[in-house]
């Protein structure tokens, strides 16, 4: 037996499969507020978005206590009609809240709607929409600069990358499409759909997939935006949208119905040092996590959120499985089986032992056929081995469980209460 095979049967035996309407077993139970020796306690939210339309329910938040599910309870969350919520705010309501980003000091989330242009702005403490601004076609992810001065937006629909200038403090936020980069203008043999999908922010710097293949770097402090460094989509496959930085490497993927890939790039050169093509584990690569608390530097801080970048957990949503990455050596040191159907986007827990991870609605919305999944809610990821391993320990439901369910959740990110 290969050492992959043995990984999937260990992983496979303690998956737990059965779902009900509360929380799924946990393997290590504590009292709320206590963890394990050596490892955080920090109060924290886990924030889940169904991102339903209007015509089916309207868009929702969820919000879960952290540590309670950490304890093996099943918290009810907090919830949130976001329709209802954005009304009346800005441009108002929006179509379809896609994705949820943090700014650096938790004090507000941008939300990006994928069925319309608008950005929502929320302020985490009293869970209230302070902002809505339509940049366009299609805002299919926003996400807030390290100075908390821009919220830089993938204008799917548009093919244009948007700037949002942000004052959270005060709670101003201005939009200028004059200040878009027209990637559209761009296309060209190499890179023949210019469609951003997912911006990685490196400093000043934006990685910007490519719907159709190929990325660009852009300088998205400069007025105008400035493109840096180019790839083309010989040399970046189609569709990315996960990414990391880990001890001064930026990790980039790209996932469609038929291929799952990692790219690994030099933070200060922007050079493409290494392409880990993943088909052989699964396909439509999707959501990334940095999980342990040794990254490349070898200093073993742990960087926010509890997750050091030691490991990559990368999710294939067509095979609903986890391909682990070893960061000090790049490669596939082993594949978590039994996650569920369709895993997407993750988070960390602040103390490291715990990976929540969205799983799709049988009806989604987006992603197509191998984004289909069968139980909307999310998965409970025991790390073990300090990322090298891990198993799926507990579920979430989120609404209607039938087939003929409505619910599609997608995004979800951890918060940390200050």
């Amino acid at each position: 037996m290969t050492r992959f095979g043995l990984t999937r049967m260990l992983a496979a035996a303690a998956a737990v499969l059965a779902v009900s309407a509360a929380l799924v077993a946990t393997v290590s139970r504590a009292a709320p507020g206590q963890s394990a020796p050596g490892h955080s306690t920090a109060r924290y939210e886990v924030w889940v978005i169904d991102q339903a339309d209007a015509a089916r329910g309207g868009a929702r938040l969820y919000i879960y206590d952290g540590l309670r599910l950490e304890a093996g309870e099943s918290p009810t969350p907090v919830v949130v009609n976001l329709d209802a919520a954005a009304r009346g705010v800005g441009d108002g309501a929006g179509v379809r809240p896609h994705m949820v980003e943090f700014n650096s000091t938790l004090s507000h989330a941008v939300i990006a709607n994928f069925a319309s242009g608008h950005v929502y702005v929320m302020r985490t403490r009293d869970r209230k929409i302070v902002a809505s601004i339509d940049v366009g076609e299609q805002a299919h992810h926003a996400v807030v600069s390290p100075d908390g001065r821009l919220i830089l937006v993938a204008n799917l629909g548009g093919k244009r990358l948007a700037r949002i200038h942000a004052d959270f403090a005060a709670g101003h936020f201005t939009y200028d499409r004059a200040q878009d980069l027209n990637l559209g203008a761009l296309e060209d043999k190499a890179r023949p759909d210019n469609a951003p999908v997912c911006p990685v922010l490196a400093g000043g710097k934006a990685y910007v997939t490519l719907r159709g293949g190929g990325m660009y770097v852009v300088d998205y402090r400069a007025t105008p935006m400035r493109i840096l460094r180019s790839y083309s989509r010989d040399e970046i496959a189609p569709a990315g949208c996960g990414g990391m930085v880990v001890g001064g490497r930026i990790y980039v993927n790209s996932g469609t119905i038929a291929s799952s890939d990692l790219y690994v790039f030099d933070a200060a050169s922007d050079a493409l040092l290494r392409h880990l093509p993943l088909g052989w584990t699964g396909f439509d690569s999707h959501g990334m996590v940095a999980v342990g608390t040794a990254g490349r530097s070898g200093s073993g801080a742990p960087q926010p959120h509890g997750a050091g970048g030691r490991y990559l957990w990368l999710s294939n949503r067509a095979q609903g499985n986890v391909v682990i990455v070893d960061t000090q050596h790049d490669s596939v040191v082993g594949i978590i089986d039994g996650v569920g159907a369709a895993p997407d986007i993750a988070g960390v827990s602040p103390s490291g032992r715990r990976v929540y991870m969205v799983l799709r609605g049988p009806n989604n919305l987006s992603g197509g056929p191998s984004a289909r999944g069968a139980t909307p809610g999310f998965a409970i990821l025991q790390v073990v081995e300090d990322g090298r391993r891990g198993r799926r320990v507990g579920f979430v439901p989120i609404g209607d469980q039938s087939p003929a369910s409505p619910v599609d959740p997608h995004t979800l990110v951890v918060r940390v209460i200050r």
